[in-house]
């Protein structure tokens, strides 16, 4: 059975899904440009300004001043991992997806560990916040927590683009150039008969 245009249905539909796949990958790198800006770049390094200005201002011990610099850390590399995905779309570049995903969990676990840290020194030793009373540690979780989901979107969309057929077909070829290099004879040196 075919088109009005002649062409198989077999092929329209597989191009529809192609459209599909492209749109769904497009929303995922606006998804992670957006998260990654709030909150892997913009939250963390706010709380750690405001925690490292509380350390120098006296308010807050020392071991703030570590939670900041640490935190800074995390939100760097998960910025990174986010930076190298993006470079990674390209077949070319496929192992740079690898870094993606090295640098997000060296990033995410930092972040979180810090996290975790502050929240329970809050517990102990701080108290609300305003008239409500919200705890500190609820406060700094709702804004840091969300770091998970760009973390969560550079797995998705490296993974992505390590399986895409594009960079499955890019290697392929690229292990046939590297076969048929080896392969090659070697000239023949004069006079070696």
């Amino acid at each position: 059975m075919k088109n009005a245009d002649g062409s198989p249905l077999a092929e329209r539909g597989s191009f529809v899904k192609k459209g599909t796949k492209k749109i769904a990958k497009i929303i995922l790198i606006v998804l992670l440009l957006l998260t990654t800006a709030v909150y892997a770049l913009f939250m963390p390094m706010m709380s750690a300004a405001g925690w490292q200005y509380n350390v120098d201002q006296g308010n807050y011990p020392q071991l703030f001043a570590a939670f900041s610099n640490w935190m800074r850390i995390g939100s760097v590399l998960l910025t990174a991992a986010a930076v190298f995905c993006l470079i990674g779309i390209k077949p070319k570049f496929w192992r740079c997806n690898a870094l993606a995903l090295g640098c997000g969990c060296a990033g995410i676990s930092s972040c979180m560990t810090v996290l975790y840290h502050f929240t329970v020194y809050a517990d102990q030793n701080f108290s609300g916040i305003d008239d409500t009373m919200q705890p500190v540690s609820a406060l700094y979780r709702d804004r840091l927590l969300p770091a998970l989901l760009p973390f969560v979107l550079v797995c998705v969309i490296s993974v992505w683009n390590v399986a895409s057929y594009e960079a499955q077909v890019y290697r392929k070829q690229k292990r046939d150039e590297k076969r048929r290099r080896e392969q090659e004879q070697a000239p023949k040196i004069l006079g070696d008969e």
